[in-house]
């Protein structure tokens, strides 16, 4: 700072350090604390952090973000409950983690209800998104922009390949889910629910012999190292919204909340195209690893559609009534089923 600005500063009896305080709060009039619970590399993680880059940018700085990554801050089992405190003002999570709130808020886990992400991305700009929000709104949540984390479910175990239904008699695989659950009981495999950041251990000591998951989740979280075998099947996406606590939102001047939303939204069509990516290039790092990536044959995967997806959705709207009905309307609807 040259001298001449230093007497003008003097004579107005504004000091320079009251100058620089003023600087920084207009710097950062808002801070966004966000947070994920899938690793880095993942397109989850991915949007994350394409979402903070973004408020960033069209804010020109006024708006900082503070991400808490790789379940830091909160994990899977915790992350629904603390967005609607507050604990973080936004998260990206799936959809189904709100299901012991709302039962009916596992609608994407069906499997086979839509096998095509852009798609059902443009579904959730209808009437299903709209749906989806009356009940996260009753939880003090709001979705301002939609993602993916990947297409669910895939199979890893230690023990044979699993190429239809029926090899899963006999497995104790890590369920994800109410519907996962009661699908691998009724093949005849004994479904046990642990967390996914205990899964590698769970298979490495031999307490389970495989898991359900998104390929992502199997090859980021290094599972393919203990576990040989691997089913490959764009089985549902899983819909991943950046989420955030509704009355926090609601307490954000009009300008912020356009900026967010735009942010939002802007990383949609990226994290689409990201998932389909992510999808071939972990079957090839897998294969490259010396693991079996098994895909099913055309006829393999009706089985999988008969049995996972028939019985799923009978199961569905059974637990959840109206609402889940509702929702695979929307669904059905918009894709035209």
């Amino acid at each position: 700072m040259n001298s001449q600005l230093r007497k003008l500063l003097a004579a107005s009896g504004v000091s320079v350090f009251c100058l620089v305080g003023m600087t920084a709060a207009r710097a950062a009039d808002l801070t966004v604390r966000i947070a994920w619970y899938m690793p880095p590399h993942t397109a989850t993680a991915d949007q994350g952090q394409a979402f903070a880059d973004a408020v960033t940018k069209l804010s020109h700085g006024k708006i900082k973000v503070e991400t808490y990554p790789s379940g830091s801050l909160l994990k899977e089992s915790n992350i629904a409950q603390g967005l609607s405190n507050n604990t973080v003002n936004a998260a990206i999570f799936g959809m189904h983690w709100w299901s012991k709130y709302e039962p009916a808020l596992e609608w994407d886990t069906v499997p086979f209800l839509a096998d095509d992400a852009g798609a059902l991305l443009n579904a959730l700009h209808g009437k299903l998104g709209q749906d989806v929000n009356t009940l996260l709104n009753k939880h003090n949540v709001e979705v301002i922009g939609w993602g993916f984390y990947g297409y669910a479910e895939s199979y890893v175990n230690t023990k044979r390949a699993i190429k239809t239904p029926t090899d899963l008699k006999g497995l104790k695989m890590r369920s994800e889910g109410k519907l996962s659950a009661k699908f691998l009981a009724a093949q005849g495999a004994t479904p046990v629910a642990v967390d996914s950041s205990e899964v590698y251990t769970s298979l490495q000591s031999g307490s389970l012999d495989g898991a359900v998951s998104g390929l992502s989740s199997i090859v980021s979280r290094k599972w393919y190292e203990v576990g040989h075998y691997i089913t490959a099947i764009h089985y549902v996406p899983l819909v991943y919204p950046i989420q955030v606590n509704a009355k926090w939102w609601k307490g954000l001047t009009q300008a912020q909340r356009d900026i967010i939303a735009k942010a939002a939204v802007g990383t949609e069509s990226q994290a689409v195209a990201d998932i389909e990516k992510e999808f071939n290039d972990d079957i090839a790092l897998s294969k490259k690893h010396g693991n079996e990536v098994y895909r099913p044959t055309d006829a393999e995967l009706q089985q999988w559609k008969d049995t996972a997806g028939v019985q799923a959705r009978k199961d569905y709207i059974a637990e959840v009534g109206a609402p889940g009905q509702q929702i695979l309307s929307d669904v059905d609807a918009a894709l035209k089923k």
